[in-house]
């Protein structure tokens, strides 16, 4: 059986947009670099991926303590110290999602379902890839 992250890879795949090409990225070498490595025409960028257990109350921290590593968060910011546009992307096993984008990398990890409804900048496939494009 897939693990939760491969199942969302596997439906970001096939809610895709024409136009649009993923690389999967399994580095063991490059400490923090993300899973996903998205092209398009004069665009391109990175998103993680991360597939939670829903927790009982939406109070709780979503990620936890299985949630972004500090090699991950480090990229991230490095990314966003540089003016780069990198992502997170979360689907929780309500297949709720969120867009959130990588410079929140630091507080990624303690976040509620709350907050991340208020740090995400899209919740949707549609919203997703509209995001990506620009």
């Amino acid at each position: 059986m897939r693990k939760a992250e491969q199942r969302l890879w596997d439906t970001m795949r096939r809610n895709k947009p024409p136009g649009i090409y993923f690389d999967r990225v399994e580095n063991y070498v490059g400490e923090g670099m993300p899973d996903v490595y998205v092209r398009m025409r004069q665009r391109a960028t990175w998103v993680e991926l991360k597939a939670p257990t829903a927790p009982a109350r939406d109070g709780t921290r979503l990620l936890g303590d299985q949630g972004m590593r500090r090699g991950q968060i480090n990229w991230h910011l490095q990314s966003a110290s540089l003016n780069l546009a990198t992502y997170v992307l979360i689907r929780d096993s309500l297949k709720r999602l969120w867009l959130v984008e990588g410079r929140h990398a630091d507080s990624m990890n303690e976040l509620t379902v709350a907050e991340l409804d208020d740090v995400s900048v899209a919740g949707t496939w549609p919203e997703i890839f509209e995001v990506l494009k620009r």
